[in-house]
């Protein structure tokens, strides 16, 4: 089979030579990444009816996929002409693509259920027709250039992915050098703060960094950035990168690796890759726009795109050769991730929380923490003070109507200045019910910048939504998000002549003011008494909508030329915590109570110092467990 066991480890050997069947046909064996990829010449092995990759996997502890050898698949001309012929025509079909290196099509359709059949069975019968593997793919079911961009991007540099995910295997196999047994946590950002969130765990033998993220109104290169600088750290070795989730201060910060020699593998959900991309974009957008020097540029987030594996819930992958990684829903915002890291065999546990809901939303299903062993728990303590308690869905969803109809009332309008990644949506959705039940009049809601990509992407990963969503697409056949309450402003337009119009609602980024379309409606609407802007997200402080919420009125905006000038804010100001998808104190804490095995060790971060300092005593007090909120660069020795 041209294996050369000396380049694996020794299970892995082991478990092809004992469980791969002579009539397998395997002809090729390759790492890819954390994957072990077998070709072959039997189709029933890429369809699955063997459960030859499962049995496989199982021996070898280790993901396999098994893919068709190029011998036996049909022509692209002719598997292509079968493939449209025979796709049932009510399944959306939007694109097909073929991956001849891997030998796979990639389909994508509006109706994923249709397309895949029962039990799969529809995809089982296309592929032992046409002798390719098909990945399926859910288009979004709106606009989204985003997708396809990233989407092409994928398709086009296959080549260069797949020699990356070689050198990524390679480098994942090597021997364990060192036997002496140590696990460091050192906070880069995040800690005592928001912002910037990135955390080095370094065993004897390997170097994982959590997270990679910017701090939202920084005003240098050295304040909004990681402490990738200190000793000792050289991103050269370090051996992967996992992102919990896509918000600007998780990830806006990676590109920047890349940009300074980084070529290691970057871990996500597939849903995190586009929103990643989404935002990062964008960053870089406004930043030309106002003529900041960029940190990075648009080749150096392409050649992040390149090494990104994306892992599926659940999904256990190797990152290291002492270090699995498993990620788990985190409730916070679409494709949001808890990351499991299992150090050694059986050494040690670390859960990072991530930034997590723990509660059902309409929008998404609260954060998982069943847990069977955890040692280290590092949590987010974003509203970690005693006072830090949020109203119920229920009570936030009729302060919000309250507002609304008493801003409508006096003939105003609502701005609501929104985080584009999962608050909009949130908010969206409540807006969507209320109309629904006549709680507030039919009026325009109109929804620009980034808020559509988001929204657009949301229609991509509808199974990642929450049951109620899903139950309303699947069974109802209804999007809320493609309702016609909702006026998707795609090109550009005239915002005065909105502002000038009849009482309406508003949803534009940013969710802090520090850019954006909602920042132009916000001078445009300054002077207005009878209009209202409404928060619905953490404010970090430092943003001007920070200091909005702390009572400061005038501040310094830009007109219309670009050119900052004082201005008086004469809206009326209101903050509605309750939406936000960060966990409040009492689910902070209910989320350690309920966790079938406690941590002996609980880091705190994610927070302003006072909060993580407050939640970590609470902990200490309430379940007896050794809780800490380290300050930057405090190296953490938790074995």
């Amino acid at each position: 089979m041209g294996l050369q066991v000396t380049d694996i480890q020794s299970r892995i050997a082991r478990a092809l030579l004992e469980n791969v069947p002579a009539d397998a046909k395997i002809t090729r064996v390759d790492f890819e990444g954390p994957y072990l990829v077998l070709y072959t010449e039997n189709i029933k092995a890429v369809t699955g009816e063997e459960g030859l990759a499962a049995k496989i996997a199982k021996a070898a502890r280790r993901k396999v996929i098994i893919r068709p050898a190029e011998s036996i698949r049909l022509p692209v001309e002719k598997a292509k002409e079968f493939l449209l012929k025979n796709i049932p025509s009510d399944v959306g079909l939007q694109e097909i693509y073929f991956d001849e290196l891997r030998g796979e099509v990639h389909i994508y359709a509006l109706k994923l259920g249709q397309l895949i059949g029962r039990g799969g069975m529809n995809l089982w019968m296309l592929m032992n027709e046409i002798r390719w593997k098909i990945i399926p793919h859910r288009a979004p079911a709106m606009k989204s250039d985003v997708f396809r961009v990233v989407s092409e991007h994928i398709i086009s540099s296959t080549k260069e992915h797949v020699k990356t995910l070689m050198e990524i295997g390679q480098r994942l196999n090597r021997m364990r050098l060192y036997q002496d047994e140590y696990i460091r946590i050192v906070p880069l950002g995040g800690f005592g703060e928001v912002g910037r969130s990135s955390i080095l765990i370094e065993t004897p033998n390997s170097k994982v960094l959590l997270d990679a993220g910017a701090k939202p109104g920084a005003k240098t290169l050295y304040d909004e950035y990681p402490a990738f600088h200190i000793d000792g750290l050289n991103i050269e070795d370090l051996d992967a990168i996992v992102i919990s989730h896509a918000h600007f201060d998780h990830t806006a910060a990676l590109p920047y690796l890349f940009k300074y020699g980084y070529r290691g593998p970057v871990y996500m959900t597939e849903p995190t890759l586009h929103l990643t991309y989404l935002i990062i974009k964008d960053y870089l957008d406004v930043a030309l726009k106002e003529g900041r020097p960029l940190p990075y540029t648009m080749n150096d987030v392409r050649t992040m795109m390149q090494h990104v594996i994306t892992i599926d819930y659940e999904e256990v992958v190797d990152i290291a050769p002492d270090i699995k990684l498993t990620l788990y829903n985190a409730g916070h915002i679409l494709g949001s991730s808890s990351v499991h890291l299992h150090i050694g065999e059986g050494l040690h546990n670390i859960v990072y929380s991530g930034d997590f809901k723990f509660a059902n939303t309409r929008l998404l299903n609260k954060a998982f923490n069943n847990f069977k062993r955890v040692e280290t728990l590092i949590i987010e303590s974003t509203y970690g003070a005693p006072t830090d308690v949020m109203p119920t869905v229920e009570e936030t969803e009729e302060t919000l109507i309250k507002i609304v109809k008493d801003t409508l009332e006096r003939g105003g309008k609502v701005l609501m200045p929104m985080l584009s990644v999962g608050r909009a949506q949130e908010v969206m959705l409540a807006l969507y019910e209320a109309i629904e039940n006549n709680k507030i009049p039919k009026i325009p809601i109109y929804v620009e910048g980034m808020i559509l990509e988001s929204t657009a992407l949301h229609t991509a990963f509808l199974d990642e939504l929450s049951w109620d969503i899903k139950n309303k697409v699947f069974k109802e056949g209804v999007i809320p998000f493609k309702s016609d309450y909702f006026y998707m402003l795609h090109e550009k337009i005239d915002r005065s002549e909105i502002v000038e119009g009849s009482p309406c609602i508003i949803i534009a980024p940013s969710g802090m003011l520090t850019g954006g379309p909602a920042l132009e409606y916000l001078r445009l609407l300054a002077n207005d008494e009878k209009s209202t802007v409404v928060f619905t997200s953490y404010q970090v402080s430092g943003t001007l909508g920070r200091r909005l919420k702390d009572g400061i009125r005038e501040v310094m905006l830009p007109d219309e030329k670009g050119v900052e000038r004082l201005v008086t804010i004469k809206m009326d100001i209101q903050s509605v915590e309750g939406f936000s998808g960060h966990s409040d104190r009492k689910q902070l804490l209910n989320y350690i109570r309920t966790m079938p095995q406690k941590p002996r060790l609980i880091l705190v971060n994610h927070g302003e110092y006072s909060k993580s300092v407050q939640l970590a005593n609470a902990i200490e007090k309430m379940f007896n467990i050794r809780a800490i909120a380290p300050n930057m660069l405090e190296a953490i020795k938790v074995h």
